[in-house]
């Protein structure tokens, strides 16, 4: 039974008139006629009771006039959401962000994802970047929100840069280096640095520690934290500085200022990772809202 042969049947079954279903389908009367007699050879039921002056449908014709709207119906609609998905519009995006990594960007690109594409099914994950790298792997989540630089072996992975941010420094405002607009990063060799935990995967680790090695000196570290807000409670308690990416001075705590650095460093604060050759629509289309926003 072939898709064309439904939409005949359709045809006469409202005209009640061969003449007139193939002048409407655009079509000669003949090929109509053998094409419904084929039909209904197949279904081995007669769909129409024909004379020289009527065509009238058969108690089974009456029924089969449903069954044939109806299959062509799921037939549409089968297309439509095939093609909504070959756009990313239906389907599951399941995507990871580290904790620490509150830039405005993620919730901007989650929330333009959203209107753009209320139906497909997004779900947010908090999750370290070493996590991010092997959930990526396995097929859990389809993108991943991570701080560079990634550790052990990627290139199964596309890591594209997101936001590059100027390194700046946190300290407590009664710190005498408070009192300058820039801080010579040399200056800090003497200090204790708070910094974010090592093992959460968080990437940032390695640049500050490659930042003072530019400058000549290893980092003393006094303190390691996995919550941006308890190592600025450290900071404002005077227990140390800590150099982080410009877009931190959105947290605002009282009792720690932000300086420049001198000389200035600008590091890929976060990037966004996907299998490398992942294709899907899905995937595309988020990338390209993040890209956007």
């Amino acid at each position: 039974m072939e898709l064309r042969q439904l939409h005949y049947f359709l045809a006469i079954a409202e005209e009640l008139n061969f003449g007139r279903a193939a002048q409407r389908l655009n079509i000669a009367q003949p090929p109509l006629t053998r094409q419904i007699q084929q039909l209904e050879q197949e279904l081995g039921v007669q769909l129409f009771n024909r004379t020289s002056r009527r065509v009238e449908l058969t108690e089974v014709g009456k029924l089969f006039v449903d069954e044939a709207q109806r299959i062509l119906e799921q037939v549409d609609h089968s297309l439509l959401t095939i093609q909504r998905a070959n756009r990313g519009e239906v389907g599951q995006l399941v995507v990871a962000f580290e904790g620490s990594s509150a830039y405005d960007i993620i919730p901007l690109s989650l929330k333009a994802y959203r209107e753009r594409f209320p139906e497909v099914e997004l779900t947010v994950l908090g999750m370290t970047t070493n996590q991010q790298v092997e959930a990526l792997r396995s097929g859990q989540i389809q993108i991943g929100f991570v701080v560079p630089p990634l550790q052990g072996q990627v290139e199964d992975l596309e890591v594209e840069a997101v936001i590059q941010s100027p390194l700046v420094l946190a300290l407590p405002e009664a710190h005498p280096l408070a009192a300058k607009s820039t801080v010579k990063v040399r200056s800090l060799v003497k200090e204790s640095f708070i910094m974010g935990q090592r093992n959460s995967g968080c990437g940032f680790y390695d640049q500050v520690i490659t930042f003072c090695h530019r400058a000549g000196f290893s980092p003393t570290i006094k303190q390691e934290v996995n919550e941006m807000q308890v190592l600025l409670g450290l900071i404002a308690a005077g227990f140390g500085v800590a150099i982080l990416p410009g877009s931190a001075k959105q947290f605002q705590r009282s009792g720690v200022v932000y300086r420049d650095l001198q000389p200035a460093s600008s590091e890929v604060a976060l990037a966004i990772a996907w299998q490398k050759n992942d294709s899907s629509p899905l995937v595309q289309a988020f990338l390209q809202i993040v890209r956007d926003v």
